[in-house]
């Protein structure tokens, strides 16, 4: 099963006056390095992050969330040792979203915000930008970030981020459903998306192995946290 989980970052008055609470729920290095960010929406994406992670990893393991261990990739995915599990996470405006899984997984959250065009020249693969420019107004700009959430969300879960082209593959989306073709194939292959209501003015997709996702966020809270 891929589950998928949501926090909304907190006003600001409201995390300065949590910080010092929210940090102590973190190792030590962890505090140090989360400390150093001078604006708080950096501190506050970085903190939930971490303790979303934590939280939900430690949850389901049924372990102290302060003593997971998290390695990293060499391109920077990061990913736990012998648990049988996989995650991975993103944030964008007012959100910090993960996704938890039995298999590798990758999730994109993005704002729709006015974007210049010929950014999908240049990243998206000829058919996609085919129907893409058949689109209009803010139909057009919702598909723009439908297909870039989709193809974030696939290069993270194979681990490659933005190293490998966007344009490499093309996913089609035809009455709710997704189909990706790329130009070489990869072992493992088969590969299964999904997308999540968020809020309006947000698209949100995951990419798993996996092809059972589960039917809708879950919701974190900071009284899921504190409780912790």
């Amino acid at each position: 099963m891929v589950e998928v989980f949501a926090f909304r970052l907190l006003d600001d008055d409201e995390f300065l006056s949590e910080k010092e609470k929210l940090l102590y729920l973190l190792p030590p290095e962890n505090r140090n390095f989360i400390a150093r960010f001078k604006r708080t929406s950096g501190a506050q994406r970085s903190l939930f992050g971490e303790l979303l992670a934590r939280f939900i990893i430690g949850k389901t393991l049924g372990v102290d969330s302060k003593t997971i261990a998290f390695n990293k990739s060499k391109n920077g995915k990061p990913f736990l040792n012998k648990t049988g599990l996989h995650f991975n996470l993103s944030h964008s405006g007012d959100y910090v979203v993960m996704a938890l899984s039995d298999h590798e997984v990758g999730i994109d959250v993005e704002v729709i915000r006015p974007i210049n065009y010929r950014i999908a020249e240049r990243f998206f693969s000829p058919q996609e930008v085919s129907v893409l420019n058949l689109k209009a107004g803010y139909n057009k700009l919702e598909y723009f970030f439908d297909l870039w959430t989709l193809k974030e969300s696939y290069l993270k879960l194979i681990g490659t981020g933005l190293t490998r082209s966007l344009s490499s593959f093309t996913i089609e989306i035809k009455d709710g459903e997704f189909m990706m073709r790329e130009k070489m194939k990869r072992k493992n292959a088969n590969v299964y998306f999904e997308q999540y209501p968020l809020e309006a003015g947000y698209k949100l997709s995951v990419c798993s192995y996996n092809k059972n996702f589960t039917h809708k966020v879950k919701w974190i809270t900071m009284k899921d946290f504190l409780k912790k």
